[in-house]
Order: C-alpha cells, then sequence, then structure tokens
C-alpha cells in the first residue's frame, strides 16, 4: 500500500495530529492534577481567599497621618486639609498640593522632604490602585535616598516597592477570581440551575466594581440581563441593562453599550428611558474623551518636565509637574481604569511581580536589619509571608 497517496504531502496533518496529542496530555494531566477551587486559593500555603488576602496586602500600608506628620508642614491648615483628602480617597487633589510642598523642598535642597513626600504619594497611589505612578514615585525616592545615602530611607522604598509588587499580585488573583465566579455563574444558567445563579453574579459584579474593573463588571450585567428576561422579569433587566451600558460607556465600549440598548429597546423599555439613557451614555462618552484629552495634556507637561529637569531648569520644570497633576485632577475617578487589559494577561504579568517583590523586600529586610531597626525587619518578615 503506497502511504503518500494516504497522507497529505503537506505538513498540515502532521501538525494537526501533534496538538492532538497535546491537548489530549492536557487533558490527561488535569484529571491527573486538578487545580484547586476558588475557595482553596493557595496564599503562600495557607488556605486564604482571595478577599482575605486583600484586606492583609491593605493592611500593610504605612499610617498616612503619621507620614505627616514627619513632613513637619509649616501650616496646620494645610495639613489637615491634606490628610483629610487622602482619606476621602480624593488622591489627585491631594497629589497637587504635596507637589506644591516638594517644589518648595526642590528650591531649599531639602533632599530628605522632598524624599518623603514622594514616599508618602507612592503609598497612597498603591492603596489607590494607580499602580504606574506608584511605581514611578517610588523608584524617584529611592533615588533620592540613594543619593543622600540614607538608608533608613532606602529601605522605606524598598518597601513600599515590595508591597507595590505583592498588591499587583493581589489585585491580578482577585480580578481572576472574579472571572472564574462569572463563567461558573454562566454555567449555572445554562445548565438550568437558577437558584443561585443571580447571587453568584451579583457577587461578580461587586467583585469588580470593587477592584475598578469596570469592564468586567458590565460584562456580568448584561449576562444578569439576559437571566432576568429569561423569567420575564423585565424592570430587573432593564435595570441591569441600565448599569451595564453605563459602565461600557464609561470604560470606553461604546459598540458594547449600544449593544445592550438595543437589546433594552427589543423588549420593550419606553422611548422615554431609552431616551434618558442615550443621554447618559452620550455624557460619559463626552467625559472619557475629556479625560483622554487631560490626560494626553498631562502627559505631554510631564515629558517636558523630565527635559528641563535634564537641562537644569528646576524650577520650569516643576511648574510643569505640578501643572501637569493639576491636569490630572480634572479627571473623573474611573479615568485611570478605562479599557484595562484582559484577565489572563494582568494574571500573566503578575506572576513577574512576585519576583520583583521577593527582591525589593529581601533588600529592605538587609538594610534594616543592618541598622538594628527590629521593628522594621518583622514588618518585611510579616510582608514576605504574603508573596504567593
Amino acid at each position: 500500500m503506497n502511504l503518500k497517496k494516504l497522507l497529505p504531502e503537506s505538513s498540515t496533518f502532521v501538525q494537526t495530529m501533534v496538538l492532538i496529542l497535546i491537548a489530549l496530555w492536557l487533558v490527561l494531566n488535569q484529571l491527573k492534577n486538578p487545580p484547586p477551587t476558588s475557595s482553596d486559593s493557595n496564599f503562600n500555603g495557607q488556605n486564604i481567599p482571595e478577599e482575605q488576602a486583600m484586606r492583609l496586602v491593605n493592611k500593610t500600608a504605612a499610617d498616612v497621618g503619621v507620614q505627616l506628620d514627619h513632613l513637619n508642614l509649616q501650616s496646620a491648615a494645610l495639613e489637615k486639609q491634606i490628610q483629610q483628602l487622602l482619606v476621602e480617597g480624593q488622591f489627585k487633589q491631594a497629589r497637587t498640593h504635596l507637589l506644591e510642598i516638594a517644589a518648595e523642598a526642590v528650591e531649599q535642597d531639602d533632599e530628605k522632604k522632598l524624599g518623603d513626600i514622594l514616599l508618602l504619594l507612592g503609598g497612597v497611589a498603591i492603596d489607590e490602585q494607580e499602580i504606574n505612578t506608584a511605581e514611578m514615585l517610588l523608584h524617584e525616592a529611592l533615588e533620592i535616598a540613594i543619593r543622600r545615602g540614607d538608608t533608613m530611607a532606602m529601605g522605606n522604598s524598598y518597601q513600599q516597592l515590595g508591597r507595590l509588587n505583592i498588591k499587583t499580585r493581589a489585585l491580578a488573583r482577585y480580578a481572576g477570581e472574579a472571572y472564574d465566579k462569572l463563567w461558573l455563574a454562566r454555567n449555572e444558567i445554562f445548565r438550568g440551575e437558577f437558584r443561585d445563579a443571580q447571587n453568584n453574579l451579583q457577587e461578580v459584579i461587586e467583585a469588580n466594581l470593587k477592584i475598578r474593573r469596570y469592564g468586567a463588571a458590565a460584562s456580568a450585567l448584561e449576562t444578569m440581563v439576559d437571566f432576568h428576561y429569561r423569567f420575564s422579569d423585565n424592570y430587573q433587566a432593564e435595570q441591569a441593562g441600565i448599569e451595564a451600558a453605563k459602565l461600557y460607556a464609561s470604560s470606553g465600549q461604546m459598540s458594547r453599550s449600544q449593544r445592550v440598548l438595543d437589546k433594552l429597546r427589543e423588549n420593550g423599555m419606553t422611548q422615554d428611558q431609552q431616551a434618558a439613557l442615550t443621554k447618559e451614555i452620550l455624557d460619559l462618552r463626552q467625559q472619557q474623551e475629556d479625560d483622554a484629552a487631560y490626560a494626553a495634556e498631562a502627559r505631554d507637561m510631564q515629558m517636558m518636565y523630565h527635559y528641563h529637569l535634564q537641562n537644569g531648569d528646576r524650577q520650569r520644570a516643576w511648574d510643569l509637574r505640578i501643572k501637569a497633576s493639576e491636569t490630572l485632577a480634572k479627571t473623573s475617578d474611573r479615568s485611570m481604569f478605562q479599557r484595562q487589559a484582559e484577565v489572563m494577561a494582568i494574571l500573566y504579568s503578575s506572576n513577574f511581580a512576585m519576583d520583583r517583590a521577593k527582591h525589593y523586600l529581601n533588600q529592605a529586610g538587609n538594610l534594616f536589619s543592618g541598622q538594628g531597626a527590629d521593628e522594621q525587619a518583622e514588618q518585611i518578615a510579616a510582608m514576605q509571608a504574603l508573596i504567593y
């Protein structure tokens, strides 16, 4: 028998067979070693749910009031105003005030005060989930500490950089768990197991809103719309649909927002309700466009800040940096979280965050131990236990 007549001449057949064998091996390996369920999420060898993991990470935040006291601000009223803004989560407004104080420190050649302000801002940015901003500020604080030879400031900077990467990993795992729960809820609905589906979807929505993944929350709400229409509960479906359409719009996904609006229209939403929702969606789109323009303007000023700083014009540089902060303060709270990366991408990249966290915390621990700072060394040990 001539095998050449039976088998294709191209390599397509061979490639297909290889893929089938790999898929078969993966399935058998999965059956042999099933992954842990979300209730058994491994947290450094302990069975701690992701919700508790997030709380443990947040507990490592430095006390804002103590840090403000160390700055020795001349105005007690200004210190109180800044602290109030930070407590209320108005980070962008507080950042502008602190950068103005930092500019004064630059004029006075007070690098210690400048480093302390940048370290404070970096720590608060971690709490606000502004990860990129936090990393930039903390590296600036670290550079100043190294230049001054301030061992404790270096240790504090490394500690916060370690915390930043732990928080990055925790946020990714939290998003991953919410993603898994969404597909489990959809699977329940597909199989006709409706008893817990609504509660599970609501948990997914709340989890994604908590970490400001608005597009993911909108996707879960869209599933909730279909769920309610299945039982002819038009009122609940419309309420979920309205929120989904607005969340999609606020995250820049206008086509998906329109898709939800079309679905509501097809299922009997009144003309007045459609008109009101369309106006809100258009307002959110305009807000997003304004945010994008402000962000671009601030980015340009930040680039000019670095240009003038490199050319030795520190006053001009810091004026631009403060103006950039003022411009960003005009943006909505959601501007930093529009169109976030897919959950698989952030989960993959967060694996490298764990290596960085280990490196930074080891650096901090060595510095603190060398200075006999036992309390800080203990804090580092506790934070190292959060690496997973």
